[in-house]
């Protein structure tokens, strides 16, 4: 019986024993458990690779062209000389420079597309830096 008390207590309440200090509860700022952010991600990834399958039809079109080019020049022309005849010949090769310009276009595209996904990285990895550093136990001295 004795043996029962000593382990429920006898009801009695410790006084030697301190109080832990109740510590803030952490924030949780990992962005891999953000919602939006990954969304965010998923629809930049999903933007790129529209422009990506932009680029591979305009280079599509483009190899159809050098191929055309090449037929009309003297067999072993150089890929250096196809691409002459397609330059030069605006009339026989109509589409070739709007394609060019396409391409460039379509690059210039991406390439803002994926600057604005890093900055955006950047930007959510810069917040929760500041806000772990924020939640942050002061540190004792």
């Amino acid at each position: 019986m004795c043996a029962c008390a000593f382990l429920a207590g006898c009801g009695r309440e410790d006084s030697t024993v301190p109080a832990a200090p109740s510590a803030p509860p952490k924030k949780d700022v990992s962005r891999a458990h953000d919602v939006k952010y990954q969304e965010q991600i998923k629809e930049q990834v999903k933007d790129i690779q529209r422009t990506q399958q932009g680029r591979a039809k305009i280079e599509q079109r483009m190899a159809q062209l050098r191929a055309l080019a090449k037929k009309a020049l003297p067999e072993g022309a150089t890929d250096a000389q196809v691409t002459a005849e397609l330059d030069n010949n605006p009339k026989k090769y109509p589409a070739w420079r709007e394609l060019v310009t396409a391409l460039k276009n379509n690059d210039l595209e991406e390439k803002r597309k994926r600057e604005a996904a890093q900055a955006a990285v950047r930007q959510r990895i810069q917040r929760e830096v500041t806000e772990r550093a924020n939640s942050a136990p002061p540190a004792s001295k």
